[in-house]
């Protein structure tokens, strides 16, 4: 047991004796000119690498636009309550007081505005013309026309623009002249050749910033809150010239157009009109309440389709969806007709479309049609409202009557809709 003892402390001994023997390794002092190099050159390798990026990023970003960013959004175009007419308050009675030149300039001031502000949401459409024949039957090559358009809409990928669907040339480029000046090339989105507007689209990637920045968005007003009276400026190609404005009145609202498949209201004016104006009529507020369109039982007047009435067809073509098609061409059967003719009150189909769904479901000419899918429709304008319901391609059942030795006898056609393209 003394030996163990012995070992323990020589081995205690040891270690004290080589004690000396420990080191601190210190870090060698901090050179700050070295340490303030390496910062600077770690920041101009980053200033570099960001402009390196941001110049990649500049020269991909139109490739980047063109191949991913083609996901265009849905477009919504509210709808007006067809009965809506605008509050007018009770009036009380107030003096009459005579205007003065300086009141009357300040009221054309306040118009000219209105028209310079909706100049920025008119475009100028320009092409060649199709074939057109004259009155002698010939068939001549057509030159170039104009017409105005409005933009309704924008998807993020494409300005929208709203126009009659002129004859343009199929395989030819359609041309679209912004507020600016700058043109680029456009397409059909979708046309309503029964009533002849359409959609066309124009890519804002191929549009520089400063002519998007100056861009506005037509408001679409409520033509159903229009009455005669009311004040209304003309804008676009109206009198078929551009860069014309035109003021007047709304003449008549009663009126409509029968076109294939439908009725439509029309707003005319006091205004007169040519065959090829074209733009919109705006109200005082600068709302679109209608598109100039050409009626020669107007009596040479300027007229317009009510907007409020397209907003639906709007809205489905400027998200590339097709408007039913049936191609038929009629007249109301009234009340006063219906005792007089002793004929069933609906739908009497005057003609029907060559090679049109119609035409090939059976429908005729002296067919009074009654129901479109279990839905009594009486009037062209209530006819279009359903078609309005589906979409081109689907069945339909239209119901209705025809006149035979023993008088009118129930009739059924199954219609597979068609496009208005």
């Amino acid at each position: 047991m003394s030996a163990e003892f012995h070992d323990d402390n020589r081995s205690e001994e040891e270690k004290e004796s080589y004690s000396f023997l420990k080191e601190t390794i210190k870090k060698p002092p901090l050179n700050k000119k070295a340490v303030l190099l390496k910062m600077l050159k770690i920041a101009g390798l980053g200033v570099i690498f960001g402009l390196g990026a941001c110049a990649g990023f500049s020269a991909a970003k139109p490739w980047v636009d063109s191949h991913f960013n083609n996901n265009p959004t849905s477009v919504t175009i509210p709808q007006d309550d067809k009965d809506e007419e605008e509050e007018n308050p009770e009036e009380t009675p107030q003096e009459t007081q005579a205007l003065t030149l300086d009141d009357y300039e300040e009221m054309y001031r306040q118009i000219d505005d209105v028209a310079k502000m909706a100049e920025k949401s008119l475009v100028r459409l320009s092409g060649s013309a199709g074939e057109e024949k004259t009155e002698d039957g010939q068939t001549i090559q057509g030159g170039q026309i104009e017409i105005s358009g409005v933009i309704v809409a924008d998807n993020g990928v494409e300005y929208l623009i709203l126009a009659q669907n002129s004859a343009f040339q199929a395989d030819q480029p359609v041309k679209a002249a912004f507020y600016d000046g700058n043109q680029v090339d456009v397409s059909v989105k979708k046309r309503d050749t029964a009533l002849g507007i359409a959609v066309y689209a124009a890519p804002k990637s191929s549009l520089p910033d400063n002519t998007k920045e100056q861009i506005v968005k037509a408001t679409l007003g409520n033509s159903n809150a229009a009455s005669r009276g009311d004040p209304v400026i003309a804008a676009g190609m109206p009198f078929g010239a551009d860069g014309r404005v035109g003021l007047g009145i709304i003449s008549e609202t009663s009126n409509t157009k029968l076109c294939i498949d439908g009725e439509y209201p029309i707003l005319n004016t006091d205004m007169p009109g040519t065959a090829s104006g074209s733009g919109v009529l705006l109200n005082l507020k600068g709302e679109v309440l209608g598109v100039i369109c050409r009626e020669e039982e107007d009596g040479g007047v300027l007229s317009a389709l009510a907007i409020s009435e397209l907003k639906e067809e709007i809205e489905l073509m400027s998200n590339g969806i097709g408007i039913s098609y049936t191609g038929i061409e009629g007249t109301e059967v009234s009340d006063a007709v219906a005792d007089s003719q002793e004929m069933p009150k609906g739908i009497y189909v005057s003609s029907t479309v060559p090679d049109s769904p119609a035409m090939k479901a059976g429908i005729q000419s002296g067919d009074i049609l009654t129901e479109v899918e279990d839905t009594k429709v009486y009037t062209m304008s209530a006819y279009r409202q359903e078609l309005m319901d589906y979409r081109p391609g689907s069945h339909i059942t239209i119901k209705g009557m025809r006149r035979s030795n023993d008088g009118y006898v129930d009739i059924q056609f199954e219609v597979a809709l068609g496009s208005a393209e």
